[in-house]
């Protein structure tokens, strides 16, 4: 089996992953958990597909690093956004 195969195989385990986090026609949130469960394997796809598809493996460690450093900071970014929305609506009422 190729890299790209198993790759492919692994962004569909981390896909239905997301899903059934993202609870599918469930009603209200799912909470910090989940949220950060599907953040994490989003920026695991991510990694993946920069490596294994656009060829990121072939390119020094130094833009390697840079790219996964931005991933993650996205990542936690949108995180804290969602964590802290309501400590913020609430300071603004």
């Amino acid at each position: 089996m190729t890299v790209l195969t198993r790759t492919w195989i692994l962004l569909i385990a981390l896909t239905s992953l997301s899903l059934l986090a993202g609870r599918p026609g469930g009603e209200g949130s799912i909470g910090l958990f989940g949220v950060g469960l599907v953040l994490m394997a989003a920026n695991f796809k991510a990694d993946q597909i920069l490596t294994h598809f656009l060829g990121l493996q072939r390119a020094g460690s130094g833009w390697r690093m840079l790219f996964r450093v931005m991933l993650t900071l996205l990542g936690v970014t949108i995180f804290a956004i969602y964590a802290l929305t309501p400590m913020i609506t609430d300071a603004s009422r």
